[in-house]
C-alpha cells in the first residue's frame, strides 16, 4: 500500500530521509484542536447502573482498563498520512505552498521491521464525537473511535495514521521510500541537492505538473542523473544463495538476471545483518514475478525479516 506525507523541504525532512525515520508527534502538538474528541456518555451511564443490570462485571477493572488505554494513547505517537498525493490544499498547507515534496512511502516497509510496535488505522470523518461505550473497551474499535475519528471537515485530507508505541523518532527500512514528488514550485536546486542526496536507493523521482485546462494534478517521471547504474550481472556476497537455473520454472528463467540486483541491494541495505534465502515467491507470475528474501535484520524484534520485490518497480 502506497501512502503519501507533504512536507517543507528543509534541513529536517532531508535528516529524515537520509537516516530513513519518520516523526511520530503526541496527539497534543497535532493541529487539529479537536484531536481524541469522544463522548464517554454511555460508558457513564452504564457505570452508573451496572450494579443493577450487570452484578457482576467489576467496576473497578473496568475503570483500570479504560484509564490505561487512555494513558496509552497520551503516550503514543502519530505519524499520519494521505491516500492521495495530488490534493491541493495538502501541498498548501504542509508542502510550503507547494515549493516542498510529497514522500511516496510503501507502508509494509514502514512498518515491517516491528510490526508489533504500530497500529494502522484509515480514519473516519464524523459530524459528532464518537460514543464510547463499555463493549468497546475491549474491542478493536475502541483505538479507531478514540484516534481514528476526525470532523467531516477534515475528510479531504484522505488521512492514514500510524500509531507508535513510541513518540519521536521511528526507524525503518530504507526501501520504505518508494518515491519523491516535487511541487510545482519547488527550486530546481533543491531538487538536484535532493535527488543527490538519496542516489542509488532505487527512489523514484517524478514532476507533479497542471495541464492548465484543468485544477486536476498529475505526475512525470524525472530521470535521477546522480544514479550509478546496477548491472544485473555484478557480483555480490550473496552471489551462492541466487537460485540455480535447473530449479527455476521455465516461464522464469527469464527473470533470474534480477536476483543480482536483489543481492546488490541487500548488500547495500544497512540493517541487514545475513540473507539467509532468496528465490521466487509462490504467487510469482509471469505478468508480475515476485522475489522474496529471508534476511535477520538489525534492532528487529523477530528473528527474521521478510522482504519482497516486484520485478515491475525494479527497472
Amino acid at each position: 500500500m502506497n501512502l503519501y506525507k507533504y512536507r517543507e523541504l528543509n534541513k529536517f525532512t532531508r535528516e529524515s530521509l537520509e537516516e530513513n525515520y519518520f516523526w511520530a508527534p503526541s496527539k497534543e502538538t497535532l493541529n487539529d484542536l479537536c484531536e481524541c474528541y469522544y463522548s464517554t456518555e454511555s460508558y457513564n451511564t452504564f457505570m452508573s447502573f451496572a450494579s443493577l443490570i450487570a452484578p457482576q462485571i467489576d467496576k473497578n477493572e473496568l475503570h483500570n482498563q479504560f484509564d490505561s488505554i487512555q494513558d496509552m494513547i497520551k503516550n503514543s505517537g502519530i505519524f499520519s498520512l494521505s491516500k492521495s498525493y495530488n490534493i491541493s490544499s495538502l501541498w498548501a498547507s504542509y508542502a510550503q505552498n507547494h515549493t516542498g515534496i510529497c514522500i511516496e512511502y510503501d507502508l509494509e516497509g514502514l512498518i515491517g521491521r516491528n510490526k508489533g510496535l504500530y497500529q494502522c488505522l484509515d480514519v473516519m470523518y464524523s459530524d459528532t464525537p464518537p460514543d464510547i461505550g463499555v463493549d468497546d473497551i475491549s474491542n478493536d474499535v475502541l483505538l479507531q473511535k478514540m484516534i481514528g475519528t476526525k470532523h467531516l471537515d477534515w475528510d479531504k485530507e484522505q488521512e492514514f495514521r500510524i500509531v507508535c508505541d513510541n513518540q519521536g523518532k521511528n526507524h525503518h527500512r530504507s526501501d520504505a521510500i518508494r518515491g519523491i514528488i516535487f511541487g510545482l514550485k519547488t527550486p530546481d536546486e533543491s531538487k538536484n541537492k535532493l535527488m543527490k542526496l538519496l542516489s542509488n536507493r532505487n527512489i523514484k523521482f517524478k514532476q507533479l505538473v497542471n495541464d492548465g485546462k484543468s485544477y486536476s494534478l498529475h505526475t512525470q517521471d524525472i530521470v535521477n542523473t546522480f544514479d550509478k547504474k546496477v548491472s544485473l550481472n555484478s557480483s555480490t556476497n550473496y552471489e551462492h544463495l541466487i537460485p540455480n537455473e535447473a530449479h527455476i520454472k521455465d516461464d522464469h528463467k527469464i527473470f533470474r538476471p534480477y536476483f543480482h540486483k536483489v543481492a546488490s541491494f541487500m548488500e547495500s541495505y544497512s540493517d541487514c545483518i545475513e540473507v539467509t534465502d532468496m528465490d521466487f515467491s509462490q504467487i510469482s507470475t509471469t505478468e508480475d514475478p515476485i522475489i522474496y528474501v529471508n534476511f535477520k535484520e538489525k534492532d528487529s524484534i523477530f528473528p527474521y525479516s521478510k522482504k519482497i520485490f516486484r520485478i515491475k518497480d525494479m527497472d
